[in-house]
């Protein structure tokens, strides 16, 4: 199927019963803010602790609407209308959040990319996207992002405008400073665009690329309304878990959907407050619960391990902490307990994923460290279906339907055509999340793996676009990229490698990806050497055999 998914709207039976149900509205997040900002224009809408400078910057709800409102102007003064696409690369600052809103403002596509992904993949997604416009910095980390996007860009047709985050913006690149930050478009203009309200809310506005349940770089479309409706706004708060102002943190990007629901969404919707940083450290975080008078924090159990040490290293007083919830991964028994007694506050675990937000989550009436046991049970709205698997007792795959589940799903292949999933024509409007869940004994659900292969801890790694570059290298006659525990809350990658000679090193399969422009934290941090791979019927790689291979290997 190649339908351009960017024209997608849901049916039209769709809009009536959500709405008719409350999951979704016929107003915007920004009618939220532009309410925020006249009720309570003082409160802090945002808590930004920036590494390079040391410094905390607060920005208030008032001030978050005047910014909003210049950057639409912004993108609105550089062509970008309704349905446009844009790009953006940027930290966790406040200035990627009043980006993010603009987009909604000016009816445009968001397209967040995430600071870690390489050049290689940021092609990919401009490429995908048709983005028209691109926002990045100068330098991160020790890379040179703006440097990069001028490379690709001969190479990206759609693309007319980079916009740079930096003291040198580059040949032909829009200085972020002087046209986002310093111009007053909020003044320029006659009066301000009108806010979006009715059937926008369910025009495609959000474009995030995840690796699925199978490896590959998936895109996936999200109206207004889904978002609102993937973080439960219309629950009761003892069904969402968040109340009025409250303030809320979290490690994951805003650029990632687990972090842009918890530090736009869900402080947009509470008039609360969202509290981040763009360097992730556990030290400053606990320090930024504390001065910050955070309520709850949401992170995968990897983050809060190291959370766990830093707090026992140096005991905070956190007096304001209400609750902390666990997700992208099940919490070990063990990390459970720890964050009880080290924190003393209630623990939640949940259940999300980018095609469908947040989707389940551990109650209050369950039983003290039940999220040890348990993702939780469906949040109102979403329905699940649970199809047993054949052979093994007790298991089911989770089929999941409801108002928070996306417009669109694709994957695009390397003639650039898109292979186009509409999630309510098929199956009743079930969507296959791909995992493997057990009864919790509670009503609820126990993730229990994957039904295709994933790798990850902080990141989820796409494991055959790694393959395919590695199956570049000249050496390599086969190889298969799998995963492996470094704790239980981290999985990191190993290529399993049947070489043509000598086999290469670590190493310099290493220094190939790099060379290729492959994202770091997709590297393989292991090698094992085979003479051959197991092979299916169809003559695939039989990854359920490479157990038995691999355990007469040669390790590296």
């Amino acid at each position: 199927m190649t339908t351009d998914p960017f024209d997608l709207r849901p049916p039209d039976w769709m809009t009536s019963r959500y709405r008719h149900e409350g999951w979704w509205r016929d107003r915007s997040i920004l009618h939220d803010l532009v309410s925020a900002a006249a009720t309570c224009p003082t409160r802090p809408a945002i808590v930004s602790y920036r590494a390079e400078t040391g410094r905390v910057t607060t920005l208030r709800y008032g001030e978050l609407l005047r910014y909003v409102r210049r950057f639409t102007g912004a993108l609105a003064a550089l062509g970008i209308r309704r349905g446009d696409a844009v790009a953006y690369q940027l930290p966790d600052w406040w200035e990627t959040t009043a980006l993010t809103l603009a987009c909604m403002w000016t009816g445009a596509v968001a397209v967040p990319i995430q600071t870690t992904i390489g050049p290689r993949e940021v092609e990919l997604i401009l490429t995908d996207s048709e983005a028209r416009l691109c926002v990045t910095t100068q330098s991160w980390q020790g890379t040179e992002p703006a440097a990069e996007l001028e490379r690709m860009a001969g190479r990206l047709p759609r693309l007319r405008y980079r916009v740079v985050y930096g003291d040198q913006p580059g040949n032909g690149a829009v200085d972020f400073a002087e046209h986002f930050l310093d111009t007053p478009h909020e003044d320029l203009a006659s009066k301000p665009p009108p806010l979006p309200t009715g059937s926008a809310m369910d025009e495609p506005r959000l474009l995030m690329f995840t690796s699925g349940t199978t490896g590959q770089r998936k895109s996936v479309l999200h109206t207004e309304n889904s978002i609102y409706a993937g973080i439960a706004g219309y629950a009761r708060p003892v069904e969402r878990g968040w109340d009025r102002h409250e303030v809320f943190c979290t490690p994951h990007p805003i650029t990632a959907l687990a972090g842009l629901l918890y530090s736009i969404w869900g402080p947009l919707l509470a008039q609360g407050t969202g509290v981040y940083q763009d360097v992730w450290d556990a030290d400053r975080q606990l320090d930024l619960i504390a001065s910050a008078g955070v309520t709850q924090l949401f992170a995968a159990p990897i983050f809060l391990t190291r959370m766990v040490e830093a707090q026992r290293r140096r005991p905070r007083d956190l007096p304001t902490l209400r609750l902390l919830k666990a997700g992208a991964s099940p919490a070990p028994t063990g990390l459970v307990d720890q964050l009880a007694e080290g924190f003393g506050v209630p623990i939640r675990s949940c259940w999300a994923m980018t095609e469908v937000g947040l989707g389940m989550r551990t109650r209050e009436d369950d039983p003290d460290r039940w999220a040890a046991h348990s993702d939780g049970h469906p949040l109102p709205g979403l329905s699940v279906d649970l199809r047993p698997v054949p052979g093994v007792d007790g298991l089911s795959r989770l089929w999941v339907r409801g108002p928070s589940l996306c417009t669109a799903v694709w994957q695009t292949n390397a003639a650039g055509e898109r292979d186009v999933r509409r999630p309510w024509e098929s199956d009743g409007g079930w969507f296959d999340t791909g995992d493997l869940v057990r009864p919790d004994g509670r009503g609820g659900l126990r993730f229990a793996g994957r039904a295709n292969r994933r790798i990850g801890g902080m990141f989820m790694i796409p494991v055959e676009e790694v393959e395919k570059e590695l199956h570049q290298h000249p050496a390599i006659r086969e190889v298969a990229v799998i995963g492996y525990s470094v704790s239980d809350c981290d999985e990191q990658p190993c290529v399993v490698v049947a070489s043509r000679g000598r086999c290469p090193s670590l190493a310099d399969l290493r220094d190939f990806l790099v060379w290729r422009g492959m994202t770091e934290w997709y590297l393989p941090t292991k090698l094992i050497q085979v003479d051959s791979l197991p092979h299916d019927p169809c003559g695939k790689v039989d990854y359920d055999r490479l157990p038995v291979v691999l355990s007469a290997a040669k390790v590296s």
